[in-house]
């Protein structure tokens, strides 16, 4: 499928930004003591790096090879996470006290990890357009066999930013409810209970134990970019 060149060029400072801004979010958060995903961000800055190398050359800093190497590690990473997950959900390991959200968190990067290590491994990019962006190019060899592999790949990240779109929505509710809700946390059996009215305070990290989480829409809305980039870049792939 073809692809004008100023759509990538688009696509590619999106994900040059948004792996900025996570790089910037583990800064911030190792100076202010504030909590994050740290392995999210770690990944968003290497999927934001590489999606923006692959869309346009000029921006790539590492050779195919060292990208598939990387992504292998990040993926076996959170294979490794959900693997803590399953055998026991520990809300003390960096992740939400909902047993949805933390599990959530580890497998749609753990998708996206392979999706990343599926477009290196499929097909390098097929040519190198004028200006230095690269034509995204359909799977070639064994791989172009393996068409529902993309096509779920797509499915997920849908369903991801989706599902994230509808959390940022919550968070802007909590924020503009938060100060004349009840208290949004108490103790039972060592989780935390929440309220109909509060459900979204929680996902603001914002205990009576610890500091806030760190711009959690932002980090919301960088994940939506990076689900609608790889979607788009899959489609090409198609």
């Amino acid at each position: 499928m073809s692809n004008p060149q100023w759509l990538n060029d688009i696509f590619a400072a999106v994900m040059a930004a948004a792996a900025l801004y996570s790089a910037g979010r583990l800064v911030a958060a190792r100076i202010w003591s504030r909590p994050i995903h740290r392995d999210v961000d770690v990944a968003h800055v290497l999927m934001g790096t590489a999606m923006a190398g692959m869309l346009v050359s000029d921006l790539n800093p590492f050779p195919t090879g060292v990208w598939e190497v990387v992504f292998s590690l990040l993926a076996t990473w959170f294979i490794w996470r959900c693997y803590q997950f399953l055998r026991g959900p520990n809300p003390s390991i960096g992740y939400h006290q909902h047993v949805h959200h933390r599990l959530s968190r580890r497998l749609i990067h753990l998708v996206m990890s392979l999706a990343m290590l599926y477009m290196y491994l499929a097909a390098a990019p097929a040519a190198v357009a004028s200006g230095g962006s690269m034509a995204m190019g359909a799977a070639t060899g064994a791989t172009a066999n393996f068409v529902l592999l993309p096509l779920l790949f797509i499915a997920a990240l849908f369903v991801s930013g989706i599902w994230e779109v509808d959390r940022i929505g919550h968070l802007s509710l909590a924020n503009a409810t938060r100060d004349h809700a009840a208290p949004a946390f108490a103790s039972m059996s060592g989780l935390p209970r929440t309220t109909a009215g509060n459900v979204a305070a929680s996902d603001l990290r914002v205990t009576q134990e610890g500091p806030p989480w760190i711009a959690p829409r932002l980090e919301g809305t960088a994940h939506i970019a990076m689900c609608v980039t790889m979607g788009y870049m899959l489609v090409l792939m198609l």
